[in-house]
């Protein structure tokens, strides 16, 4: 099923302002280590107030850009690489002789111009840090008898630098690229949440909460979904006027969302064909050739829906059964007895647009017991991948037969399935219904003949 959802929106903030704070914490820690460096000492000898006055405005720039920053308010990021860029070439002239040494400052602020602008920008930094870089040493006051940096060595580090700036591009690109996947991979688990949110709720809604009353039959259900967003089986009583109803179970195997689509379908035309037809059989055909015809429509070939449909008359004392496809459901005729298969067989519907059913009639009494269930109850394995299989629930079927009531039978062999299969392993939704004939009246309408 298609549900709305909230597409993912483009308007996401991949830079936020984070790094300008932790550019605004190394740019603290620059000029602290300028201020404590001997060679500010050096400096301020010989360049007097231009030093502090170049330093008192780097400080005060660098608390105004923190301030803004805390405050979540913007400042051009270009201008911000760019007086960094200049700061660190002013130290570097300032410094003389010692300026080269820090050249590796400029690094950083290539590495920040590759965050914030990828390829461009890491590039374009580089070579603005190149050609200061390149000015600053040339100007500098050097003491007499000290050689200025070599042409060289000046030519290596900025050749560094600026593979530095390649390395820096690509990783920036590919964090780009991993940071918007992140985003729409996001995104997209939370409209598959969504989906599966209203799958489920869907889904509760098809499925009965509670069965309604049955005058004369104890009905007892457990059911427990697979660990999947929508259950395929399916169970319903339909009542068919006087002491008649009809028992439904169904397993839709289908992916989840057209198996959701196929509910409503099958709840509506099961109804509908339950009360007009007294046949399960014909209810079964009636049921694949609407349900054929939709499957060919959505060009779903492996769908299909595994269902049986019984017919209970206490008046006639009868239980007619139909199959198509799903675990044969299996008659205690009284405690203590051993449990008859019920026939009836067929293929599952939806394969065939055209398909007839077969039916069994077998007779029930006063303390008769029917259970239902979907094949999740027997593909059940422990601990050491042994599957518990029809064979191994119907020895559980045997053991709790005599059960007081309805509930305690379904109550017993449910729990020992699932104890069973608790450290181990389950495919698929567990369902079980047991159906216990209470009327002492059983079968008071039919004919003597018919006794």
């Amino acid at each position: 099923m298609s549900a709305p959802t909230t597409p993912p929106t483009s308007r996401v903030d991949l830079h936020r302002r984070d790094t300008e704070i932790a550019v605004a914490v190394f740019r603290t820690v620059f000029l602290l280590i300028v201020v404590l460096s001997p060679q500010f000492v050096h400096a301020r000898g010989t360049q007097g107030n231009l030093l502090i006055i170049a330093t008192i405005a780097a400080a005060v720039y660098n608390l105004a850009l923190f301030i803004l920053h805390m405050e979540k308010l913007s400042f051009p990021r270009p201008v911000i690489v760019a007086v960094d860029t200049i700061l660190i070439s002013l130290w570097i002239y300032f410094a003389g002789p010692d300026g080269d040494r820090y050249f590796v400052m400029y690094f950083a602020v290539v590495i920040v111009g590759g965050l914030w602008f990828r390829r461009g920008g890491a590039f374009a930094v580089a070579l603005l840090a190149s050609m200061l870089y390149v000015g600053a040493i040339s100007t500098a006051l050097l003491p007499s008898g000290v050689a200025r940096t070599g042409a060289g060595t000046v030519a290596l580090q900025v050749l560094f630098l600026l593979l530095t700036a390649g390395i820096v591009s690509i990783a920036t690109e590919v964090q780009q690229r991993e940071r918007e996947e992140l985003v729409l991979s996001r995104a997209a688990l939370r409209q598959h949440w969504e989906r599966i949110r209203i799958a489920q709720h869907v889904d509760e809604m098809l499925r009965p909460r509670r069965l309604p009353p049955t005058p004369g039959l104890a009905i007892a259900f457990r059911f427990r979904p697979a660990a999947k967003a929508v259950s395929g089986d399916y169970y319903d009583v339909v009542p068919l006027g006087g002491r008649r109803w009809g028992i439904v179970v169904a397993d839709v195997r289908a992916k989840e969302e057209l198996g959701l689509a196929y509910l409503p379908l099958f709840k509506s035309t099961l109804r509908v064909a339950a009360r007009r037809e007294d046949s399960p059989a014909q209810v079964l055909t009636h049921i694949n050739r609407e349900v054929a015809a939709e499957m060919h429509d959505r060009d779903e070939p492996e769908s299909f829906i595994s269902m049986s449909h019984t017919v209970v008359d206490l008046d006639e004392g009868t239980i007619t059964c139909a199959n198509a496809g799903i675990e044969p459901s299996v008659l205690i005729p009284q405690p203590g007895e051993e449990p008859v298969t019920l026939g009836g067989a067929g293929i599952v519907l939806g394969v065939l647009p055209e398909v007839s059913y077969e039916e069994a009639i077998h007779p029930i009494r006063t303390g008769a017991t029917v259970v239902f269930f979907t094949d999740g109850m027997t593909e059940v394995f422990d601990s050491e991948d042994r599957v518990l299989g029809r064979d191994g629930l119907l020895e559980q079927v045997r053991s709790h037969a005599d059960a007081s009531t309805a509930d305690a039978m379904a109550k017993g062999i449910f729990e020992h399935v699932t104890d069973y299969g608790r450290d181990g392993r389950r495919r698929d939704d567990m369902t079980l219904l047991v159906v216990r004939v209470t009327a002492t009246d059983v079968g008071t309408s039919r004919e003597p003949s018919a006794v």
